[in-house]
């Protein structure tokens, strides 16, 4: 909203530019920081998020996220049969294409099994998993318990497009087989929550994560571009991003955090981001006083 708009005898409008570089405090990630204002603001009724500047350079596949490891059951092809459990990975860290993908998890494979081979079909985008010699179990399940409890993206096997948490292989023309049901996914999430607190939280954004619970925010910031360049949310999609306050408040610092669509707080890798927030202040004592008097109503 622009000042001319309104009645400068009644209010004020100001952008506060947010950045990291220039916090009072911040998390070793830098997910999370906190500008302390030189004065209070008082009389506060509207905040809006003008814009964010977020270089989107967290791995899609990372220790948070749970996805760089599985299990594998391999039975020996003759007597006594015993069956192995191996952990396979971790894969490193790090941001793949769905080919580079492949060959990261058939190296850390055949490291324990140097007759499999993991590729994906240039046509279908389906993932295939086969060893010629070795009958084999796979079960794709995080190793953190509360990413492997999730009905999606429970592990490394859902990104390479398997939807059976645990998977046999099938003997088929001389080789044990699994294939995956749907497509590779190695693009990075398209969307954040942007949580802020001044100091109490100020919610205007329910994001369901499942029946049960929400992951609380400010607002949903989409992300439009590849992985590693800057992206820029100035409001253009049109989502509301603002908070309207029953009544007035004063603001001493303005806190923020960015989470992932599971509320887990973004690991920024320590780089740099910036935000600016459009502030609406009471000017006029008249004002307050009708304002406050209609909210204790």
């Amino acid at each position: 909203m622009e000042q001319k708009l309104i009645d400068s005898s009644k209010y004020k409008i100001s952008m506060y530019s947010l950045d990291t570089r220039f916090s009072d405090s911040r998390t070793p990630v830098n997910s999370e920081f906190r500008v302390t204002v030189p004065t209070p603001i008082k009389n506060v009724m509207r905040l809006r998020l003008s814009s964010v500047e977020i270089p989107l350079v967290e791995h899609v596949f990372s220790i948070e996220r749970g996805n760089l490891t599985f299990t594998l059951s391999m039975t020996q092809f003759s007597p006594p049969y015993n069956t192995t459990v191996y952990t396979v990975g971790p894969i490193p860290e790090g941001n793949y294409t769905a080919d580079s993908l492949c060959s990261a998890v058939q190296l850390a494979l055949c490291q324990i099994n140097s007759n499999f081979t993991v590729t994906a079909d240039p046509i279908s985008g389906f993932v295939t998993i086969k060893n010629s010699a070795v009958e084999f179990t796979i079960d794709f399940n995080s190793l953190i318990t509360s990413i492997a409890s999730r009905l999606t993206n429970w592990g490394l096997g859902y990104y390479l497009g398997f939807r059976s948490r645990v998977v046999v292989g099938t003997f088929n023309n001389m080789v044990y087989i699994v294939t995956g049901t749907s497509t590779v996914s190695v693009s990075p999430t398209p969307y954040y929550i942007l949580e802020l607190r001044c100091p109490d939280s100020i919610v205007g954004l329910y994001h369901r994560v499942d029946k049960n619970s929400y992951v609380e925010g400010f607002a949903k910031v989409i992300l439009r571009g590849n992985s590693y360049q800057i992206q820029f949310d100035d409001g253009s999609n049109l989502l509301r991003k603002e908070m309207n306050f029953l009544a007035p408040v004063t603001v001493p610092y303005f806190q923020v955090r960015l989470t992932d669509p599971w509320g887990t707080p973004v690991n920024m890798l320590n780089n740099d981001w910036s935000l600016t927030l459009e502030v609406t202040e009471i000017v006029n004592s008249k004002t307050y006083g009708e304002l406050s008097r209609t909210y204790e109503r």
